[in-house]
């Protein structure tokens, strides 16, 4: 028995070793493995396995540790030194190596797991098999011969007209007869694509029973900085998946690089809301006239008339004044071209990629909610909800004594009673979709066994065209609306941020501060608070904007700003975690505080929690990139994420035992609630 067990063992152990060493070792995915490690996480708790287990993760923490380097003086180095011997960032891509990544990269092959699992027509329900059927198809689709897809390709172009690049030799293409407005309209309104255009139903931002119709800019374009690169691989898509002459296909791609660029420059990254321009139908129509139609645009795509009372929403006015500047200065072939282009890129099967990774990224794209659903049934066991409802509930628990201790004497009688209220009222959700009824989704979906681009066409034209596009977002999230922290399926994978077999400290510092951190973000709008407090407010916020900004990121300081909403988030979750954690350890028998160490490592409880917490934030990053990083306003480094929050608590100075005006124990320190955690 003993001897089954070391080979189990073994295979974890194994398994552990190949995701972790190296973020970009692993294109595909070894199933032997992948099923030895689930054997073991579903075992019983013995002894001997729990042991195994946690001398695997104690050796996982040491291999990114620099024990060597004072925790005192550079915490974040102490933790995590190793990680990029271990994990290099490579000069060309990814530009950065993290925590995240490993967390992604797990949660990706586990899926892959369940789509490769054979179809059961006694245990999948409907949306289960034809998910699955979806993905085998696309699996054998590089066995279809080249002539049939490209067939295939052509027929879907001809749906909307003629794409003047695939016009026969001596064949003139009717210029005078493309209309791009129609056209864009009809392939919207077939799949969904929004082409030059976007037409979107999304739910009123001041009113979520009712919903909006907004028109105007598609998403913002991801522009490369190497043209040239674009260009190439347009010309060899042409090339490769249409049969466009090769002279010709450079000179087109150079002719669509060109006009995307232009779109570009009058794009914003807006998000769709509440700044949109509201706009009658008469004033849609007048608005670009005669050579932008936007409300005919509108009912070409719904195939209805719209009514005079109806009420649309422009989004970003200044993109249809700039296309218009753009439809003047752009020949009709080209302008062709550009959408016979968008539309087929999205029905291209590269043949050179690989395989699975392909099929797993289209399946993850178009049936985002379903998968996540999957791995959700496959993850949530109760005793896994119940450990992370058991975090959260500490977490909340901490958040209020702290509302109510004397450190925060500052609020007001009556801000504190409203972010009271408002804390006892948020609640947790593990984005699983568990609600939605995904039989009835897609009971209308046919799809046939062997033929991929067949599929792919029935899911685009089955998808709802106008609605948001669902998504399921991979990091945690607060969502003020609903007032609800969300976290992502991934997290529920075992043995990465958590596990039965680990110490509490690894949860806690982890996904503790994961969660304590978004409940943070859930007191970022203060539009209730008096003005008494708000000043209060500012003078602590003013005291985090000068402490970050006299932090150095590759010798340069961080910028000033006063954006300080995610430095005092950090701060605030590695405090109520913290707290959580020493409620947790109140409450444990003497006999079990055996349990909140690990094998091989000296470290105290207190410390492995404080470990846990830098080592969510490990990277690694390319120089050219590091160098940027620290000019960017947009977000403080990890490393100083890690060593601003730290530095601010008298906890970590203790248990490390950290002199005055060490790096991680300075003179001064600032807080936004809690003081002293000791």
């Amino acid at each position: 028995m003993r001897r089954m067990w070391f080979s189990v063992v073994s295979c974890a152990l194994l398994w552990l070793g190949c995701v972790r060493s190296h973020l970009l070792s692993q294109p595909e995915v070894d199933t032997h493995i992948q099923l030895q490690e689930q054997l073991i996480s579903q075992h019983n708790d013995s002894a001997y396995v729990q042991r195994v287990m946690r001398l695997a993760k104690s050796a996982e923490m040491r291999s990114y540790m620099q024990p060597e380097l004072d925790a005192c003086d550079d915490f974040f180095g102490y933790s995590c030194g190793m990680w990029p011997k271990i994990n290099p960032a490579n000069a060309a891509q990814p530009r950065e190596t993290n925590y995240q990544q490993l967390l992604a990269n797990g949660y990706q092959h586990k899926q892959q797991r369940l789509l490769e699992q054979p179809a059961d027509a006694d245990s999948d329900d409907v949306a289960v098999l034809k998910l699955k059927q979806f993905y085998a198809s696309c699996l054998r689709f590089r066995q279809t011969p080249e002539a049939l897809y490209r067939q295939q390709l052509l027929e879907i172009a001809a749906e909307f007209g003629r794409m003047p690049a695939l016009a026969l030799p001596g064949q003139q293409w009717p210029a005078d007869g493309f209309d791009w407005l129609a056209t864009v309209a009809h392939i919207k309104r077939k799949y969904g694509l929004d082409i030059i255009l976007l037409l979107q139903q999304a739910p009123d931002p001041h009113n979520k029973t009712q919903s909006r119709l907004y028109v105007g800019q598609p998403p913002r374009f991801v522009v490369e900085p190497n043209r040239a690169a674009v260009v190439q691989r347009i010309a060899i898509q042409l090339e490769q998946h249409l049969g466009v002459e090769a002279a010709l296909a450079r000179r087109t791609a150079q002719e669509i690089t060109d006009l995307e660029m232009l779109l570009a420059k009058g794009m914003s990254t807006r998000p769709i809301g509440p700044l949109a321009l509201p706009r009658s139908t008469v004033e849609l129509t007048n608005a670009y006239a005669p050579t932008l139609n936007l409300t005919h645009y509108v009912e070409l795509a719904l195939q209805r008339p719209l009514q005079p009372e109806e009420m649309l929403y422009e989004h970003v006015v200044t993109y249809q004044a700039h296309l218009l500047v753009v439809l003047a200065q752009t020949p009709p072939h080209v302008l062709a071209n550009y959408i016979f282009h968008k539309l087929l890129d999205r029905f291209y099967y590269d043949r050179s990629a690989p395989v699975v990774g392909q099929c797993l990224a289209n399946v993850r794209e178009l049936f985002p909610e379903l998968l996540n659903n999957m791995a959700y049934r496959q993850y949530a066991a109760p005793a896994t909800l119940s450990d992370i409802d058991a975090v959260w509930q500490q977490i909340k628990l901490s958040f209020h004594n702290v509302l109510e201790s004397s450190s925060t004497d500052w609020l007001s009688v009556a801000t504190r009673s409203h972010l009271l209220d408002q804390l006892n009222a948020t609640r947790l959700l593990i984005n699983g979709h568990a609600q939605v009824n995904f039989t009835e989704r897609y009971k209308q979906l046919e799809l046939k066994p062997q033929d991929y681009l067949f599929n792919l066409r029935a899911v685009l034209a089955h998808s709802t065209q106008f609605a948001t596009p669902t998504s399921s977002p991979n990091v945690p999230t607060y969502d003020p609306e609903e007032n609800q922290v969300l976290l992502p399926v991934s997290l529920l994978q075992p043995n990465f941020l958590w596990s039965r077999f680990y110490p509490r400290a690894l949860r806690y510092g982890s996904l503790g501060t994961i969660i304590a951190e978004q409940l943070a973000h859930s007191l970022d709008r203060r539009a209730g608070w008096d003005a008494a407090t708000l000043a209060e407010f500012g003078k602590r916020k003013a005291c985090f904007r000068h402490q970050y900004e006299r932090l150095r990121f590759a010798g340069e300081y961080l910028p000033a700003t006063e954006l300080q909403d995610d430095n005092i988030a950090d701060n605030t979750a590695v405090q109520l975690a913290y707290l959580g954690y020493k409620n947790y350890l109140a409450n444990l028998a003497s006999s079990a505080l055996i349990t909140e160490y690990l094998p091989q490592m000296s470290h105290s409880p207190q410390q492995l929690f404080f470990i846990s917490y830098a080592q969510l934030w490990c990277n690694d990053a390319n120089e050219q990139f590091r160098d940027k990083q620290s000019l960017l306003a947009a977000g403080t480094p990890n490393a100083l994420r890690v060593q601003g929050a730290l530095a601010n608590l008298d906890a970590f100075a203790s248990a490390f035992g950290c002199a005055n005006e060490t790096p991680m124990n300075p003179e001064q320190k600032c807080h936004m609630y809690a003081k002293n955690l000791n």
